[in-house]
């Protein structure tokens, strides 16, 4: 049974073990990107236990890439950290100098207050010139490069992406792992290398593979990708990596699979190489996670939150236009009913006229042909003038129907803003 869904066994210390003496260390781009948010103790830690089994690291093509493309967006937001982080410190500042509302504070106390906050806000400067200067000069990029020198993949030809990318609509179909969270990723650039940022995680996977097979090696997979195309989750548990995964690599290497995040991968460093890890630095990396994940959640919902006032907006916009609509609709069917009251009026003048005439000893000299053919081009036009005013009062019900449907939308819409909006204060 182990055999058929090996996915879904826990393996033995003792395999574990020779998997941290054998299998190969593959590390995805997050893992080196989040070094940039560590701790100086952190992640000098964390290089040294790469440096420990550097002879067995090795880096997807994909991966670097990656990687080496967002190292300055990172860079950026550690910078803005440190600026949001001083802003916040001067606007405490400058609440409690304000002494004609509370709270208050004594002047003794604040001038302490001030010198700490002003040698706060100092060093955070400082720290922050640091990730600066590894715009240029990037001291964890040169402990990369050194660390994974000659252990990093080969790119795909573009034949072979081409038919990696193929493989992939079909597998993001299917929701087959990994990658298919993705699937919402617009594919459609006609820029070829933007076209492989959907199937980025699919690339990293067979590049994965292809070594394995290659090396003839297991292999442990560090990453800290939260998706449920990666992990398989139980009330919002983590468990372990998705059993296709562990069979799909199983089948096409015939080697064992594991993967694990960073603060897990230190502990297991702890275990099974004697390495000394402190519970802090574990814990450290795990709060970087919880707060990358509570950034990633607030980011969803502020998207969230912009599509539903777009929504809203285009609600406003359609109901506006319906509206708009609904006025010429208005005026048009007035002045067809003027037309057809002035029509129906001279039709019943005509008729009476004639009656008089043929029937009452009216003027002899009037041709009966004359008045029955002005009749009926009056009648013909009375009765093109009511078909048109039926379908004007038609076309202004169906609107008057749809502004109700979107005038309820767009009520149901405000309340969610309005609850969300409540639930943030």
């Amino acid at each position: 049974m182990k055999d058929l869904f090996p996915g879904h066994f826990k393996e033995s210390d003792k395999k574990i073990r020779d998997v941290w003496e054998t299998s190969l260390f593959v590390f995805d781009a997050n893992i080196l990107l989040n070094l940039y948010r560590y701790s100086d103790t952190t992640r000098n830690e964390f290089l040294r236990i790469l440096d420990k089994v550097k002879d067995r690291v090795w880096l997807p093509h994909r991966a670097a890439e990656e990687y080496l493309n967002n190292r300055l967006s990172v860079i950026d937001q550690q910078e803005r950290s440190y600026d949001d982080t001083v802003k916040s410190i001067e606007t405490l500042k400058q609440d409690l100098e304000n002494a004609r509302q509370h709270p208050f504070v004594s002047k003794g106390i604040m001038r302490k207050v001030t010198s700490v906050f002003d040698e706060l806000c100092n060093e955070l400067k400082d720290n922050k010139s640091v990730h600066t200067n590894r715009i240029n000069s990037d001291d964890i990029k040169d402990s990369i490069a050194r660390i994974f020198e000659n252990s990093v993949g080969h790119p795909y030809d573009k034949e072979n992406l081409e038919q990696l990318i193929s493989e992939g609509e079909r597998r993001y179909a299917q929701k087959i792992p990994p990658g298919f969270k993705d699937g919402s990723k617009s594919g459609d650039s006609e820029i070829f290398l933007e076209k492989c940022r959907k199937y980025g995680d699919l690339i990293v996977w067979t590049q994965v593979i292809d070594k394995a097979a290659e090396m003839n090696k297991g292999v442990v997979l560090v990453t800290d990708d939260k998706k449920e195309d990666w992990w398989e989750k139980f009330k919002g548990k983590t468990v372990g990596p998705r059993p296709e995964l562990v069979k799909e690599f199983k089948d096409r290497t015939n080697q064992m699979f594991h993967m694990y995040q960073a603060d897990r991968f230190l502990e297991l460093a702890r275990e099974n190489l004697g390495e000394k890890v402190s519970e802090e630095i574990v814990e450290e990396i795990r709060e970087v996670r919880r707060r990358d994940k509570l950034a990633h959640r607030q980011m969803k919902e502020m998207e969230l939150y912009k599509q539903q006032k777009m929504q809203q907006m285009h609600l406003v916009e359609e109901l506006e236009n319906i509206r708009h609509q609904m006025a010429i609709y208005e005026k048009e069917m007035q002045m067809l009913q003027d037309k057809r009251n002035i029509l129906e009026s001279e039709r019943g003048s005509l008729k009476e006229y004639r009656n008089n005439i043929f029937h009452e000893g009216g003027d002899s000299h009037i041709d009966d042909n004359q008045l029955t053919d002005h009749y009926y081009h009056i009648s013909k036009n009375y009765e093109e003038v009511s078909n048109r005013l039926d379908a004007s009062r038609m076309k202004y019900q169906e609107l008057r129907q749809h502004m109700a449907v979107l005038e309820r939308k767009l009520s149901h819409r405000m309340k969610i803003i309005e609850q969300e909006n409540a639930a943030d204060s």
